[in-house]
């Protein structure tokens, strides 16, 4: 569940370009009786839409009321945001718990954002990946048993594809530690020229 203000023409256009904190909610159903609240994800900007990776259930990539890509890894430890400020220890995530009647609730931050120069223009409508063993073009020869590329489409009439390896958890870490190494998260095929990155 993204959460989303209820805002006139008026008054988004005065939060445009303004950061503020926004949070997509991820609720466990699974019991009949109780719903949980398991994890809260924090983002910068209001998501509009959310797909989970094809063949990671723990990696969420969701798309910005600004145009821009986001993506989160609810089981990275690295990324998880406590009270205090410091890692958290290792702990039980929500759905390893015993007593299912406990509220568990892990907070996450986000692992990377788009480039906003190169992302929509537009709010991200919807993010859907391609299937395993459908080639984004020629010269690419990746796992063809894996789904690697998505893409998302946004009012701004563009449908870009997107690299989902741009963003593993160890490489966002690697770059953490050293930011001068910092890569740009954009599409793999840029709109205005048609060429691949």
């Amino acid at each position: 569940m993204s959460l989303i203000n209820h805002c006139s023409f008026e008054e988004r256009c005065g939060q445009q370009g303004k950061s503020f904190t926004s949070n997509v909610l991820i609720l466990n159903f699974k019991d009949e009786h109780i719903i949980t609240l398991n994890y809260v994800l924090e983002t910068p900007v209001e998501v509009t839409c959310i797909e989970f990776h094809p063949e990671d259930p723990n990696v969420l990539f969701g798309g910005c009321i600004n145009g821009q890509l986001i993506v989160w890894d609810i089981k990275s430890v690295d990324h998880r945001i406590t009270a205090n400020g410091r890692k958290p220890e290792v702990a039980k995530m929500p759905d390893e718990e015993e007593d299912k009647t406990q509220q568990v609730m892990v907070k996450v931050k986000e692992l990377k954002m788009s480039n906003i120069d190169t992302s929509h223009k537009n709010y991200v409508s919807d993010i859907k990946f391609i299937p395993a063993g459908i080639k984004v073009d020629k010269k690419h020869k990746g796992d063809i048993n894996k789904s690697e590329f998505f893409i998302s489409c946004s009012e701004d009439g563009f449908v870009l594809i997107w690299d989902s390896k741009a963003v593993e958890k160890n490489k966002v870490i690697q770059e953490e530690l050293y930011p001068s190494k910092k890569s740009v998260w954009q599409p793999y095929i840029l709109p205005s020229a048609g060429i691949t990155r």
